[in-house]
């Protein structure tokens, strides 16, 4: 579906099939647990090269290449267009998803600021997700600051470790996390809700008592709003052979011991059981609530560890739009929120985005009927 031309640093990309983009694909854990499905990812490839990075098992994504998709923001104008005359709420759009948004070739080709520009003026609700630094530089900054101001714009962190030379082993071309968090708290300071996404956490390396007490300090210092928390999931025993440079051999060899991991269900990656997510995320929810912050684990059933009222932060916009996962299943819909329900799907006049967010649902209402499924994965 893409038509690709070498352009001196980076590759130029033309979607030819581009409604299906806009939605994540379908997933157990994406399915169940996400209200942010829904993308917008106007780069091929990421040049951060972080080792724990879901995107490298995925067709066209690679760590050695990168491509700019130069329609993007067009298609996407014209995407909101049609989505706004079927009178359908527009919902949250994550940029990006699957790639950085800011990464470096963002100077050049500056689509993301296009889009940025754009969901301000079709007043389009973002979370935007980033390692960069070049959201605390203007233009990028300026536009950030109009749409947060409007309540149209969260900006979320991802910080996994604090020590740079951590940082640069695990993710190589990324900022260092010293520099992250000098722009989140630059970002704050302009009145815009910061979030930090505490993700991957790697048991017996990020996980222990004294360094998630830190790290709960760091988000304090910088005044984020809310703290997201993911415990790392592998495909392949070989992927943890890369924290060896970065541990201790006693606690590389708990890492690795298998007898600490279980299969994630209906599918073949791998996570720590969970009687240590929870021991884990029990711990970082103490601290973070110390610190006056709000918690929640992302893409786990553990609601009951939850003090905001959503994972990803989407209470901190000013139009709450949500789509129905498992919790709503549970426990209703949540007070203050609009919701994109499955009958609304069917009035989206973009027939792959429609597609996608029924095979969401399908693959939803599947999992609910699974009983034994269900009993593993909420509480």
């Amino acid at each position: 579906m893409m038509e690709f031309f070498n352009q001196g640093e980076f590759g130029v990309a033309k979607a030819r099939s581009f409604g299906g983009e806009l939605v994540v694909g379908p997933s157990l854990p994406m399915s169940s647990f996400c209200y942010s499905i829904f993308r917008l990812d106007p780069y091929i490839g990421c040049s951060h090269s972080c080792v724990y990075c879901y995107t490298r098992f995925l067709p066209g994504f690679s760590h050695g290449s990168l491509s700019a998709r130069i329609d993007y923001p067009k298609l996407f104008r014209k995407a909101i267009e049609k989505w706004r005359k079927a009178g359908v709420a527009v919902p949250p759009f994550r940029m990006s998803a699957l790639t950085d948004p800011f990464q470096p070739i963002e100077r050049k080709s500056m689509l993301s600021l296009s889009l940025l520009r754009l969901s301000l003026t079709e007043r389009v609700p973002l979370i935007i997700n980033t390692k960069s630094t070049l959201v605390g530089e203007s233009p990028w900054l300026d536009v950030i600051k109009e749409l947060s101001g409007e309540g149209l714009a969260i900006v979320q962190f991802s910080i996994a470790f604090l020590e740079d030379n951590v940082s640069k082993v695990i993710e190589p071309g990324a900022p260092p996390p010293s520099k992250r968090l000098d722009v989140a708290e630059k970002l704050s300071s302009e009145g815009i809700p910061v979030v930090l996404r505490f993700q991957p956490i790697v048991p017996f390396l990020n996980s222990g008592d004294e360094y998630v007490e830190k790290y709960a300090e760091e988000a304090k210092k910088v005044n984020a709003k809310h703290v997201i928390a993911e415990v790392l999931r592998v495909l392949s025993w070989k992927e943890l052979e890369v924290y060896r440079k970065v541990m201790n051999e006693d606690n590389f060899r708990k890492l690795v011991d298998k007898s600490n991991w279980e299969r994630f269900l209906l599918g073949s990656h791998k996570h720590p059981k969970r009687e240590i997510r929870q021991r884990i995320y029990n711990e970082i929810k103490a601290s973070i609530e110390k610190m006056g912050l709000t918690f929640a684990t992302c893409r786990e059933g553990l609601y009951q560890m939850w003090s905001a009222p959503d994972c990803c932060g989407i209470f901190l916009l000013k139009n709450k739009i949500l789509r129905y996962t498992l919790y709503e299943h549970f426990y209703g819909e949540k007070q203050g929120y609009t919701y994109l329900r499955p009958d609304d799907y069917s009035k989206i006049p973009i027939p792959e985005v429609r597609r996608k967010l029924q095979a969401h649902d399908a693959l939803l209402k599947r999992i609910i009927q699974n009983r034994e499924l269900l009993s593993t994965i909420v509480s």
